[in-house]
Formats: C-alpha cells, sequence, structure tokens
C-alpha cells in the first residue's frame, strides 16, 4: 500500500496555531509532550550508514506501539523538495549514456513532477508561511511509501522523509525539518524511553524549546 493524500489539512490545525515559532514547530514539534528525545541521522562517511528514511522508519516503527490509532497516521511532506517537480537537471543522473544523448539532445526530455497537479496544488500545512507541506495520511507501517511517479519506466523516485508526523490521537509527534541532522520526537515518557534504549539509536534527551545547533552547513 501506499499513503493518499490527505487534502483537509485543518487535520494539522491543532499543531500549527501552537504558542510556539515557527522554527520550535519545525524542528520539534508541538509542546506539551510527557518527554521527548533527538535522533540524530548517521553520518555520511560512517561505515554503517542508514539513510535518514531508515532511521525516520525505526522511530515510526517504536511510536506505533504507543498510539491507539497505528493504521491512521498523517505525513507532512515539504513542498520545497526539488524531486516533487519537473527537473530536467535530474535526467543527467538517469542515464550512463548521458552525455552522447546530449550531444545528439541537447534538450533533455521532460520529467514529470512526482504527483499529479490536484495533489501538488491541494492546500498546504502552513507553518507561518515559512514551511509549508503536502499532507498525507496512512498506516504508521506505510512511512516512506508515499506513491511517487517515477522518473521513468526503470527509475525509480525517491522523496525524502516526512517532516512531520503524527497519529490521529495525537499521542506523539515526530518533527524532521528539512536543515537540522536530526530529527525530534515528543510523546509518552514510556514512548520516549524506548527510543532512547534502542540499540540503534544513538536518542539523547531533548528539551521543548531547546534545540542542538545547526551545523553551518546545514543553514
Amino acid at each position: 500500500m501506499t499513503l493518499r493524500p490527505e487534502p483537509d489539512v485543518s487535520h494539522a490545525d491543532w499543531f500549527t496555531g501552537a504558542a510556539e515559532g515557527w522554527p520550535i514547530l519545525a524542528m520539534q514539534g508541538p509542546p506539551g509532550f510527557e518527554a521527548y528525545a533527538t535522533v540524530p541521522y548517521d553520518d555520511g562517511e560512517s561505515e554503517t550508514y542508514r539513510s535518514d528514511d531508515a532511521i525516520m522508519a525505526i522511530v515510526v516503527e517504536i511510536a506505533a506501539r504507543h498510539t491507539r490509532t497505528p493504521d491512521d497516521v498523517f505525513f507532512g511532506l515539504w513542498d520545497g523538495w526539488g524531486e516533487l517537480t519537473d527537473a530536467g537537471r535530474a535526467y543527467t543522473t538517469l542515464r550512463g549514456n548521458w552525455l552522447r544523448d546530449l550531444w545528439f539532445r541537447p534538450t533533455p526530455p521532460r520529467i514529470r513532477p512526482a504527483f499529479d497537479d490536484d495533489v501538488l496544488d491541494a492546500p498546504k500545512v502552513d507553518l507561518e508561511g515559512e514551511r509549508s507541506y503536502l499532507l498525507f495520511r496512512g498506516p504508521a507501517s506505510d512511512v516512506g511509501d508515499w506513491g511517487a511517479r517515477p522518473y521513468g519506466t526503470d527509475v525509480e523516485r525517491t522523496l525524502p522523509s516526512a517532516s512531520l508526523t503524527w497519529p490521529a490521537d495525537r499521542a506523539w509527534f515526530v518533527a524532521a525539518d528539512v536543515d537540522p541532522t536530526w530529527l525530534c520526537v515528543g510523546g509518552s515518557q514510556r514512548l520516549i524511553d524506548e527510543v532512547l534504549a534502542h540499540p540503534d539509536l544513538s536518542a539523547e534527551v531533548a528539551t521543548h524549546g531547546a534545540v542542538p545547533a545547526l551545523d553551518p552547513e546545514d543553514r
């Protein structure tokens, strides 16, 4: 299965209307949870490197055990990712013989967007005009399965992880903003304890409103 687009962005009002500035909401989610933890992504030079998607999948799998609605989860995908749109520059990554093709056909063929216009132009979750997200919905087990259109018949299109994730019962929230090299999860103490104890995560206790400094290269 794949996640399905959710046009009713009022489901996010409880979060976007929280009494916090947008950077904190984007990086840590809403205030009010019993506990929070920061989970760093793997260093790209690590011998045991895992993708951001893999880290996110572990966190969501854990979190799914701490909600009454694991089959009804909302996922917010930042609308600024280049992978969403028609990007002719991506053509060079799709074919090993791109140089020869550009000699005979200097204008790369059009690459269709990841989704149809009714998805890309649908209402978006808005954070004070600074961040906006396409909203999707589905079971926690479908995390990362956006159902995006492939680049070509034999070239899969992989989209980044969700920047916002929460279940319908609002038992927890996972925030993964586009700049930091970590994500933040807020929820019950039991959830956070499980995240902190997981052997495949290097999670640390977090305080809402106090975020790790961003690497200058990530700004």
